[in-house]
């Protein structure tokens, strides 16, 4: 290589023209320059000539030096070209490793993508399973808590016969207010309703516990699998990622997400409690239900048989009497009358101030558009001012009906209370002819207590006849 590259090198000079004899000079510088008649003789003619420096001949560079110059820059070259060689060849080499073992990182993370998603799905599984049942479980407290209540609800029909049969007795008069057995039987069932409504209260508040640990449970249930379904719905979009994906972007500094991540002891942990918490709270809402039933029933047979031997004493004491209570009836018929009269006044004035509300908004709804107006067109004219009037106008009549309305509901709340007077009146009368058959009797009727029917109990009446 080096033998081509001198041969290039002296190929490149053949086509100059040598100084083989002495220059001839010509007349322009034969008066300057002496003759020689050698060719460094010309040279250093020529270079004095031209004010060359005395040791330009000295510097100038002989042949081996040109070409020990060209073989070391062939040799440099070449030993970077066997660099660049063992380069290229590590590159391709460490491009292929890489490569393999990108591929195989990223065949293992699909891998345990794969796992986790089974995992995942297997808890999830669970948790809709339990959270079904914690449902169903909510389901059914609710409806015992419903029929403990409907229970409780039901006794205040018998708790205000009763009392109201103790209190119409006490408006007998001369030798009939007597403390005989119908008032101690009275008495002991009053007290008995009391206690069953402290019992059904206790058993409801019980189950208002019982059901927010429930919908504590439910919605811890509820939390876990929202996020069970969207770790499942991420990793699941993670697996079907690949090279050629759409929407790929470099995350930097993924370690910033290791201080919010758990550990898979602590995942299972918390749906494994999240599990265990439910089932605890569901067999004690079992119980609750339980004890709600026997309660319900047990307070039914005692109210039962009270029910049974308060009438069997009331039978006992049954007087015939009569009532008078005609004025009372017609004083009550014409406050009903007005009660009506009073209830349609309402309705209109109601229905008033309703009609009041389109306009209002009209008003306020231009007022406030108005007041977006820019810079100086900001002005208190004649619409500004006219809109103050009308929602002014319309405020004062509102307010006129709101009192208007204000003094007939109080006008009919004083009905209702008169309608009241009267009744309880009506009912006075009628306990001083006849107190044990009008009042006691057809007050408190008959109850039959048939335990429970669709979720309450139920209480039949019946008028007892009076004998001929």
């Amino acid at each position: 290589m080096e033998d081509s590259l001198s041969n290039m090198y002296r190929n490149s000079f053949n086509g100059l023209p040598t100084i083989r004899e002495p220059v001839q000079m010509t007349s322009a510088y034969s008066s300057v320059l002496p003759s020689y008649g050698s060719k460094r003789d010309v040279g250093k003619a020529l270079l004095q000539t031209l004010g060359a420096p005395s040791n330009a001949v000295r510097d100038r560079k002989a042949p081996d030096q040109w070409n020990a110059a060209l073989n070391m820059h062939v040799r440099l070259s070449d030993k970077d070209k066997n660099k660049a060689e063992t380069q290229r060849d590590a590159s391709n080499r460490l491009i292929k490793e890489l490569d393999q073992k990108t591929k195989s990182k990223q065949a293992e993370v699909n891998r345990r993508l794969q796992d986790r998603i089974t995992t995942v799905a297997y808890w999830k599984q669970r948790l809709n399973t339990e959270h079904a049942a914690i449902c169903q479980e909510i389901t059914n407290l609710s409806m015992s808590k419903k029929k403990t209540q409907q229970a409780l609800a039901s006794t205040e029909l018998p708790t205000e016969v009763s009392q109201n049969c103790l209190k119409n007795r006490e408006n007998r008069e001369a030798i009939d207010l007597v403390q005989d057995l119908v008032d101690d039987e009275l008495i002991n069932e009053l007290n008995m309703l009391s206690e069953v409504q402290k019992l059904l209260a206790t058993r409801i508040g019980d189950s208002d516990q019982r059901l927010k640990n429930l919908n504590d449970c439910k919605a811890n249930l509820e939390y876990d699998i929202r996020d069970k379904e969207e770790c499942l719905r991420l990793d699941e979009h993670c697996y079907k990622l690949n090279n050629g994906s759409a929407g790929l972007q470099q995350v930097a500094q993924p370690s910033l997400y290791d201080g919010h991540t758990t550990t898979v002891d602590k995942h299972e942990s918390f749906s494994q409690d999240n599990l265990e918490k439910s089932e605890v709270a569901r067999v004690m809402s079992c119980l609750q239900r339980e004890l709600n039933d026997f309660s319900i029933n047990k307070s039914n047979d005692e109210l039962q048989k009270q029910s049974e031997l308060v009438g069997s004493m009331f039978r006992l004491r049954l007087k015939e009497l009569t009532a008078a209570k005609t004025n009372l009836d017609g004083q009550l018929e014409k406050t009903n009358q007005e009660i009506s009269s009073v209830e349609d006044s309402l309705h209109q004035l109601r229905e008033a101030l309703r009609s009041k509300d389109g306009p209002m908004k009209v008003a306020t709804t231009r007022f406030a558009v108005r007041s977006k107006r820019p810079n100086v067109e900001q002005t208190r004219d004649y619409v500004h001012g006219g809109l103050l009037s009308e929602i002014n106008d319309i405020s004062g009549s509102q307010e006129a009906l709101k009192q208007q309305i204000a003094s007939a509901e109080e006008t009919l709340h004083r009905l209702l209370k008169n309608k009241e007077r009267l009744q309880q009146d009506i009912e006075i009368k009628k306990k001083s002819i006849q107190i044990d058959e009008q009042q006691c009797l057809r007050l408190r009727k008959t109850l039959s207590w048939r335990g429970l029917t669709n979720g309450h109990w139920v209480v039949e009446h019946y008028h007892i006849r009076r004998k001929v």
